[in-house]
């Protein structure tokens, strides 16, 4: 039997000579292994691979706690720095904490006010500090605490106050305190 691959050899000779090819049937084709094709074309993960899809894992999962540590300090941020907003109210309603203080030329009520706002925040928010609080660190020659539920009611950090002048302050309490110790409380008058 002839390879039905190759032609097949020509008895004639000169230009017009013709080749036959035999004719090749579907079953005349070998029978493959299905297993084994299937088994060739299937990606065998590399040492290089693993560790890649880890290293892009772990910093997945970085990323993913950082974002619920900044969704957290902001909630939290949200919780510890309360602001009592209604100046008509609370401790300036009348025979309230603040009553009668516009009259007598305070801002925020009794305590020392910081009024070239040294006691202040005035940076971006950060490091246990809020742009217009009481600020809690060192500054020049004295040291700032922030006084955390120490406004209206024992659960306020801050209360607003509306003066003579028709700015609405708030006013974040604290401790000013010098460096032998001795510290005095003091109010962030910050213009809203």
């Amino acid at each position: 039997m002839s390879d039905p691959t190759k032609p097949a050899q020509s008895t004639e000779t000169g230009p017009t000579a013709q080749t036959t090819r035999a004719s090749v049937r579907f079953e005349d084709l070998p029978v493959v292994d299905s297993d084994r094709i299937r088994s060739r074309f299937q990606v065998r993960p590399s040492r290089r691979g693993v560790l890649k899809a880890a290293v892009y894992g772990g910093i997945a999962t970085s990323l993913a706690a950082f974002g619920m540590i900044n969704y957290s300090a902001g909630r939290a941020e949200a919780a510890y720095f309360q602001d009592w907003t209604d100046h008509t109210a609370g401790p300036c309603a009348p025979g309230g904490y603040a009553s009668g203080h516009t009259e007598a030329g305070l801002k925020c009520g009794p305590s020392a006010m910081c009024a070239d706002l040294s006691c202040c925040w005035k940076y971006r928010n950060g490091a246990g500090n809020v742009v217009g609080w009481h600020k809690q660190g060192p500054g020049p020659g004295k040291y700032y605490l922030f006084r955390p539920d120490s406004c209206w009611q024992g659960t306020y950090d801050s209360w607003r106050w509306k003066f003579s002048d028709g700015v609405v302050y708030r006013c974040a309490d604290g401790f000013t305190c010098s460096p032998s110790g001795s510290c005095f409380k003091s109010i962030c008058p910050w213009p809203t």
